[in-house]
This record gives C-alpha cells, sequence and structure tokens, in this order.
C-alpha cells in the first residue's frame, strides 16, 4: 500500500492579469493549509489498467456519489496516462467549493501515490506539468505543494521562502462558490480589462496588498460571504481574505518562526 496525503490550499493573493483563450492568467500566491487534507491509499495491482475507487470517510456534508461521479474521469485518466491500476481509497478532508483546493486535492493524492509506485518499480518520472492541468489548474501545485507563486493558467511553479507558518481564523461561508460563475461576473464588471500593476510576488507582499480578484464577484453570487467577512471583522480582525473563488474567507491570527 503507497499512501500520500495533499492538503488544503489557501490564496493570499489572487490577480487576474489577462486571458489565454477561454482561460484567465492567474498570478497567485499559495499557501498550504493542514488543518484540512485529502489522503489516499493506493493498493496496486502490477498489470492491472484502472482503479477501484472506494470512499473511506471525508468532511461533514460530503456527498461521495456527486464526487466520485465529478472525479472519476480524472482518475481514470491517471490510471491511463501511467499505466496503473489497484483500489484506491480515498479519506475527502478538503471541502469542495470553498476555494481550498477541494476539487484537485485527492487527484494530487492519486498522481502521487500512482508516481511513487512507479518509482518504486524503478520508473522515475518526471512531473508531467501539462498533462496534470488536463486534470484542474490548481492539480499541478497540488501535486508540488509548498509556499509558492503560481502563475499563467497553474502552469509556472516557484518556491518561495518561508521563514515561518502563518496560523489564520478561517470561515467557510454557507453556500459555497462557482469558480466559473465568478469568473464571468468578473469579466462582465471589469470589461476584461485587468490590472496588471500591483501583483505581490512575496508572502508579505501578499498580506500588504490584500489582493483578490474574485473578491466582489463572489460575495455579489453568495452574500453569506459577507456575511462571513463581517463576522470576522467583528472578531477584531481588519485584514480578512478570500481563497480562491471562495467561500472560504480567513484572517491571519499568528505568525509562528
Amino acid at each position: 500500500m503507497i499512501a500520500a496525503k495533499v492538503p488544503a490550499k489557501l490564496n493570499l493573493s489572487l490577480a487576474v492579469t489577462g486571458k489565454r483563450g477561454n482561460m484567465h492568467t492567474l498570478d497567485m500566491i499559495m499557501y498550504p493549509y493542514e488543518k484540512y487534507a485529502d489522503i489516499v491509499e493506493f493498493f496496486p495491482v502490477d498489470g492491472k489498467v484502472g482503479f477501484d475507487l472506494f470512499v473511506k470517510g471525508g468532511f461533514d456534508g460530503l456527498n461521495e456519489e456527486r464526487f466520485l461521479a465529478f472525479a472519476r474521469d480524472k482518475f481514470d485518466a491517471i490510471a491511463k496516462r501511467l499505466q496503473v491500476g489497484g483500489k484506491i481509497e480515498i479519506f475527502k478532508g478538503v471541502p469542495l467549493g470553498a476555494g481550498l483546493g477541494g476539487s484537485s486535492a485527492a487527484i494530487a493524492c492519486a498522481y502521487k501515490a500512482a508516481i511513487e509506485y512507479l518509482r518504486e518499480k524503478g520508473q522515475n518520472m518526471p512531473l508531467d506539468v501539462e498533462f496534470l492541468l488536463s486534470l484542474g489548474s490548481d492539480v499541478p501545485y497540488m501535486v508540488h505543494g509548498g509556499v509558492c507563486r503560481v502563475s499563467g493558467v497553474g502552469e509556472v511553479i516557484e518556491e518561495l521562502e518561508s521563514e515561518g507558518k502563518i496560523e489564520v481564523c478561517e470561515i467557510i461561508a454557507k453556500g459555497g462558490s462557482d469558480s466559473g460563475k465568478c469568473y464571468k461576473l468578473l469579466d462582465e464588471l471589469c470589461g476584461e480589462k485587468f490590472d496588471v500593476a500591483n501583483v505581490p510576488t512575496t508572502v508579505f507582499e501578499a498580506i500588504e496588498v490584500e489582493r483578490n480578484d474574485l473578491f466582489e464577484p463572489a460575495r455579489i453570487l453568495n452574500p453569506q460571504i459577507k456575511v462571513a467577512c463581517d463576522e470576522l471583522k467583528e472578531r477584531g480582525f481588519d485584514k480578512i481574505f478570500m481563497s480562491g473563488s471562495g467561500s472560504t474567507v480567513f484572517a491571519i491570527s499568528g505568525f509562528v518562526k
């Protein structure tokens, strides 16, 4: 059995810098958030191509059938790409629709576990960013992990120095968030004229600038996000961040070296 664990992610910043075809180009500071994590246990079967998927628990409210309906094709793509198979058991700890990488974490786990299996058999597989992008724009970062600046459509990953650990106070607003609708509304609000200035390039710049271009669209589409922001302000926080397209909002409550 080979186990892989992928934590949630937080966007300390998210700048929309343009469009590439139907995709928006982004420049983001990403930070691992270990309060939530997906765990995959892979029981490989030599010579088999394809995964038998089983969900073994997860976050409160997880709809296992809906998750598998969404994710099955992506797991199948990994099996075919890497020519591996066997049983996969998933603990789905990262919430979906919260901007925490929930749609990507288990996919990243499965890829990491399969790659480790191949390495144990003597096959050294380089990180296939183009393939990972086909599974989701957050998947390359979720596989890579760590504190990073991520740009393009998710394919450019630059590791950043981290001098300590950020502690956060987070609220996942009720109602979730739909990334596609957020980007569509952003285009309508800004007329597809994107601000390429004031783009944070470090963790500390991201904390100072407080930029997430999807914040306003998300608050319009889901008023509960504003309610969650107001709750954090009532707790005494003045800088409020949103991860991804929401619905998670958070404040930085401490820094541990």
